[in-house]
């Protein structure tokens, strides 16, 4: 059995500390935390109630906010980040295997006339590079073997301490003047998010192996085809681009110049302040070609969401119906309910109980139904009615099928993220075409606002129905094995690759303990690991097979990275179940110590992971396995506790988290829209 990490955040009720007092103990811990290494394991951190609590341990939480990138009033992990001047530079080097070209890179950068800067080397070599005892600035490096450009770039920004960040490639030679040239550019302009060097445009082009100046087959976005050594950036900026994707084996740098890009200023100096040497590429042919499918297949998609959104953006602003008040009043209120209607798909899931509360509370909805997606039964009523006229108030559910809505003049969407970065082209069509956003969670809300959303966002629970989701009894015998479950996706943001680690690792095989899964499609069937102690179910279930499925759990364990709400973690309390699960996202407000089993997390990068039929960038969640680990062993020998935290919570969730209390939410909010009056954003 596992002992509890001693740094577990305290989950104890206290009033946050000021601000004032937060940044003075930030400032004293940076001071002196050289001298008393322990000091900087000791941090504030927020937890799921609001509250602010010390926490021991890793300082990779929370941290007070310096720039706009920030978290439910924190700013965002940025490893490494110190209190800095806005001068103070990092000159990052990544470096495998050019012993010679290396030792001229790092020279013409320890011979800058700044001296406010220091340098971080990502070195892959073997044997390892050479670096200078009596350096004139602060060296450091980092010796691991990177999968690829992407990974190692990332490893040096995250160890940077400026707010700044330089680049030079170890095939590079700096003129003694490029910090001077490049940092009076960029804080010259407190709007410019990136400068460059005049040095043109080269690029390894994959499919002939040959450099030259242009573009792969697909036209490259701006700012693609900059040389990382000509490349000076804010490193907030690259944070809120996302950072780097970690599977790219090549031109990462130019994916994320590029995505600053889209969202900040940059320009171009005249001088040049780069020699380019030009060695031979260390990534190999396929990688290089692996590498620029995939951003040309992201290129793709960007361009296509962007001409989506651009669309809807023309039709907004070619006109739309006048909103009739008559149409929402005492006794009389319709809504066009843009969204899909699709059985197995849990947005329609969500759409049809949200649907099913407002209609029994006398709203007459229309889902606009194009044809696409099947009516499930008992829902042909709602669906055959016409969307015309199009002057009633109108709301749109994710997957954005909104073209029931365009035509209304107050539209609100209800749309959720799973990471902390909003695709530009979503906040311009949020922006340009809705007069209020609903998204599921507090985490959504803030992650609303910090990408750049402008109009109000209101936040509006998902719940469930006590009488499809009671309480349940579960009866057990003391010879019966203890079950552990959860139903989700099989991918890496919901973390049951965790779950199944975190089994496996704690509980022997003689142990009386079962691990059972459930996924609807029957492909993910090959990602469960051939253990006889691990069962996994897949298929649509009916709503009494879930129940039953449910039914013979002792325990729910979703270890999720991130989620817009996380509907199925709140369904399983509302039948008893007792949950452990990440209180970071959606989940983290329905989480309740009292009644749950929050597990330690930590945020990190994304890197780009492919889900949701797009790269995703930006932070979210990272389980502790041990945690995790931990918490699973302490349920299980700890059954009486942990089965009174299941009632415990289902009575809560019963009690305030129901379909009902949204609708009625959602009646509020749309009378004071019929009157023209914009309800408080959250």
């Amino acid at each position: 059995m596992l002992s509890q990490p001693a740094y577990c955040v305290p989950w104890a009720t206290r009033r946050p500390p000021s601000s004032v007092l937060r940044q003075a103990f930030e400032l004293l811990r940076v001071a002196i935390c050289s001298f008393t290494p322990a000091l900087g394991k000791f941090q504030w951190t927020t937890l799921p109630t609001g509250d602010v609590v010390p926490i021991w341990g890793d300082r990779r939480g929370m941290m007070p906010v310096r720039h706009r990138n920030s978290f439910m009033g924190y700013a965002l992990p940025k490893p490494g980040e110190g209190c800095m001047s806005s001068a103070f530079t990092s000159v990052i080097i990544c470096t495998r295997d050019r012993h010679a070209s290396f030792q001229r890179s790092l020279g013409s950068v320890l011979a800058q006339r700044a001296d406010d800067f220091e340098v971080i080397v990502v070195d892959g070599s073997s044997p390892p590079v050479e670096l200078p005892e009596d350096a004139p600035v602060p060296l450091r490096v980092i010796r691991e073997q990177c999968s690829g450009e992407g990974s190692a770039r990332a490893a040096g920004l995250r160890a940077a301490s400026g707010d700044l960040i330089a680049w030079c490639d170890d095939d590079a030679v700096w003129t003694p003047d490029h910090l001077e040239v490049l940092r009076a550019a960029l804080l010259a302009d407190p709007a410019l998010a990136l400068v460059a060097g005049a040095g043109p445009p080269v690029m390894f082009t994959p499919v002939d192996d040959r450099r030259r100046n242009g573009s792969v087959a697909h036209p490259p976005p701006e700012g693609f085809l900059l040389p990382a050594s000509d490349v000076l950036h804010r490193k907030h900026a690259a944070w809120d681009a996302g950072g780097f994707d970690f599977s790219l084996g090549a031109y990462a740098g130019g994916d994320l110049w590029a995505r600053i890009i889209r969202i900040g200023a940059w320009r171009q100096v005249p001088q040049v302040v780069t020699i380019h040497q030009r060695a031979e590429p260390i990534a190999l042919p396929d990688t290089r070609r692996k590498a620029a499918q995939r951003l040309q297949h992201a290129w793709r998609d960007d361009a296509q969401r962007w001409e989506r959104a651009r669309t809807r953006l023309r039709a907004r602003a070619a006109g739309y119906v006048p909103f009739d008040p008559d149409t929402w009043r005492d006794g009389r209120r319709e809504l066009i309910f843009a969204t899909h209607m699709h059985e197995h798909i849990s947005f329609a899931a969500v759409a049809r109980q949200l649907i099913a509360r407002l209609t029994a509370h006398g709203v007459q909805v229309t889902t606009g139904y194009d044809g696409r997606d099947p009516i499930p039964p008992g829902w042909e009523g709602i669906a055959s009615r016409s969307i015309e006229p199009r002057n009633r108030l109108a709301l749109v559910y994710e997957p954005p099928d909104d073209r029931a809505a365009l035509g209304c003049e107050r539209v609100v969407r209800y749309a959720m993220w799973e990471t902390t970065v909003v695709p530009p082209s979503q906040v311009a069509e949020i922006n340009g075409t809705l007069t209020m956003l609903y998204v599921p969670s507090r985490a959504n809300a803030c992650i609303a606002r910090e990408n750049g959303v402008d109009v109000p966002v209101r936040v509006l629970h998902h719940g469930v129905d006590p009488q499809r989701f009671p309480l349940l009894e579960r009866p057990r015998r003391g010879t019966e094995p203890f079950v552990f479950g959860c139903y989700a996706t099989l991918q890496t943001r919901k973390g049951t690759d965790l779950l199944i680690r975190a089994f496996l690792e704690e509980f022997a095989p003689s142990e009386p303990v079962r691990l059972a899964l459930k996924h609807t499609y029957d492909r993910c069937r090959d990602y469960a690991p051939s253990d006889p102690r691990i069962t996994l179910t897949t298929g649509f279930f009916e709503h009494a097979q879930l129940l039953e499925y449910l039914q013979g759990l002792d325990a729910f364990v979703l270890p999720t990275r991130g989620e817009g709400f996380g509907l199925t973690g709140l369904e399983a309390m509302a039948t008893g179940l007792p949950l452990i699960c990440t209180p970071w996202s959606g989940p983290a407000d329905y989480l309740d110590p009292v009644d749950t089993y929050p597990l330690r997390y930590q945020l990190q990068e994304t890197g780009g992971i492919h889900f949701g039929f797009r790269r995703q960038f930006g932070y979210w969640a990272e389980p502790d396995i041990q945690d995790l680990r931990w918490l699973m062993r302490y349920v299980y020998e700890h059954r009486e506790e942990a089965a009174a935290k299941g009632l415990r919570a289902s009575a809560r969730v019963h009690r305030d988290w129901t379909w009902d209390r949204a609708a009625r939410q959602v009646i509020a909010d749309f009378d004071l829209l019929a009157q023209g009056l914009t309800p408080a954003a959250d």
